[in-house]
């Protein structure tokens, strides 16, 4: 059994190879033409998306950050970054997403127990 976990677990690590649709479909939405990550798309106005920010290490939110603030400026300047600046797909990995999902399953947690547990 040991063996078999062992094996999973590298299988799981290998690299994902994508499908010329999803290479396509990556290009296509944009975002990785500013040099962005899909978490950075994800908005601020709600109270979620504030918390798994405030746990993100603060290097990992001042590269937000920057991403952020250099995608709006070429943006405002109808620019795009070199293709060789631009996010690849492999690249692409969700850094805020599994901090999210923490955040939300927290609360729900504690939505559960004090609708079971009225004062």
């Amino acid at each position: 059994m040991r063996i078999f976990r062992a094996l999973f677990s590298v299988a799981a690590r290998a690299p994902k190879e994508y499908s010329s649709y999803e290479r396509f479909m990556y290009k296509a939405n944009g975002y990785c033409k500013y040099g962005l990550l899909k978490d950075d798309l994800l908005s601020e106005h709600s109270d979620e998306v504030v918390e798994a920010l405030r746990r993100l290490p603060e290097e990992t939110y001042l590269q937000r950050v920057f991403r952020t603030n250099r995608a709006a400026n070429l943006s405002m300047t109808h620019q795009i970054l070199p293709e060789s600046q631009w996010t690849k797909i492999e690249e692409d990995l969700p850094y805020l997403s599994p901090i999210l999902e923490e955040v939300e399953k927290e609360i729900a947690e504690k939505k559960n127990w004090e609708d079971n547990n009225p004062l």
